[in-house]
């Protein structure tokens, strides 16, 4: 099974405070990608599935 994976990566400040407008920016940018890696890589009838996972280290349970 194919595993293909868009990393958006931050620094720990962004972590714990509000999302900073150039991540905020980069959201068109990545749903490009995901777009064309699913146009590149599947074909009609195949399932995809997107999972948008977040890093909660260090954020109290």
């Amino acid at each position: 099974m194919p595993l293909n994976a868009i990393l958006i990566k931050v620094g720990i400040e962004d972590v714990v405070s509000a999302m900073r407008k150039e991540i905020a920016n980069s959201v068109e940018e990545v749903i490009k990608r995901i777009k064309r890696i699913i146009l590149e890589m599947t074909k009609e009838g195949d399932h995809v599935i997107i999972a948008g996972i977040g890093n909660t280290i260090g954020i109290a349970q």
